[in-house]
């Protein structure tokens, strides 16, 4: 009886130490912590730019968020341009962007780059902020007279298309859409819909390199808008890559003769 106890014994405790050894396991676990957000690793970048006069931060505490202003060079102001890079992107990122910034201030447009936002813009949390920079911008604009150009690139373009129909205290003289696109097929549908219902003149620009769903989305909002003859839209392809300079410059004289041809110069 005595041996049968014993052999019990040792029979058990090989299976109670990989239960405890299985405890421990669990319980020395590391804990999981999320990396900074891109955003806030780009934004601190951005306080360290070269120029600290040019960084902004604008709006309150909730709504708080970081630009790179940049006044207009030239002796006539024509208005202000508001520049919304594609997300995960900053607001200096150089494919096009920053090039943008320096020829729009030469040709008398002061320039706000918004730094842009980190999470999915499908969230609906996501809109209502880019809702309140959009607010937030639109109140810091000291001449009531000047004209509104507003530049959207990438996956900011449907969003902030959707703000703008669904809020008409936020107007806008022009539009300038780079390398547009949509995360879903319903979300482009939607997108090419909602275009068409602004009243602002739309300069749509995407590049010979840009993906194949890229180009497929825009070759679709071209035959929208030759369907219901819209005159204030304008689509170009760019010929180039986006990260050269000589690229980005013939972008911006794209752009600049385009709101010659609107009657802004």
């Amino acid at each position: 009886m005595f041996k049968a106890l014993v052999l019990l014994l040792l029979v058990s405790l090989p299976s109670q130490a990989i239960e405890q050894s299985a405890v421990d396991k669990v319980t020395s676990k590391p804990t999981i912590t999320f990396p900074i957000s891109q955003q806030r690793v780009f934004d601190q970048d951005l306080t360290k730019y070269r120029d600290s006069n040019e960084v902004a931060w604008l709006g309150d505490i909730d709504n708080r968020f970081l630009t790179l202003w940049r006044e207009q060079t030239t002796g006539k102001v024509i208005g202000t341009s508001w520049i919304f890079a594609d997300t995960y992107t900053s607001a200096n990122n150089p494919n096009i962007i920053q090039t943008l910034r320096y020829q729009l201030s030469d040709k008398g447009l002061h320039t706000y780059s918004v730094s842009p936002l980190s999470q999915s813009l499908k969230s609906e949390h996501a809109e209502q902020r880019l809702q309140a920079q959009l607010l937030t911008l639109q109140d810091k604009i000291t001449s009531k007279n000047g004209k509104r150009l507003l530049i959207l690139q990438g996956a900011n373009c449907p969003a902030i298309i959707n703000i703008l129909v669904n809020n008409s205290d936020i107007y806008v003289d022009a539009i300038v859409l780079l390398s547009a696109h949509s995360p879903t097929s319903e979300l482009a549908k939607q997108f090419i819909s909602q275009m068409h219902q602004l009243n602002a003149p739309i300069l749509d620009l995407y590049t010979q390199t840009d993906s194949l769903a890229v180009i497929d989305e825009a070759e679709k909002r071209r035959i929208a808008a030759k369907r219901i003859n819209k005159e204030n839209y304008r689509q170009i392809e760019v010929i180039g890559l986006p990260g050269q300079v000589e690229t980005q410059i013939a972008t911006s004289q794209m752009i600049y003769g385009w709101l010659v041809k609107l009657g802004w110069y």
